[in-house]
């Protein structure tokens, strides 16, 4: 399990969290390691302090929740055609 905490509670830093996630992803894809959303803990603001006091985080906020491993591939999301959501 992997949490990407923010340094502060504000737009940059949550979309820091969202870089290092997605660098982090493409280096495990490239290593052969999934990964997987468990986001629970902190879709609900109310929860991400007691999450992050549980966890041990005295300063931040935790943003992403991911589970990382090796196991067989799965089916990829499905997209929709890109005319549906360019206007």
């Amino acid at each position: 399990i992997a949490v990407f905490v923010s340094e502060r509670d504000d737009r940059a830093h949550w979309i820091e969290a969202g870089r290092c996630f997605q660098r982090f992803a493409l280096q495990a894809t490239a290593m052969g390691v999934r990964s997987a959303h468990l986001n629970q803990p902190v879709e609900l603001a109310a929860l991400r302090p007691a999450f992050g006091a549980f966890l041990g985080i005295t300063s931040g906020r935790p943003d992403l929740v991911i589970r990382f491993g090796r196991g067989p591939a799965m089916p990829r999301s499905l997209r929709r055609p890109l005319d549906a959501v360019l206007t």
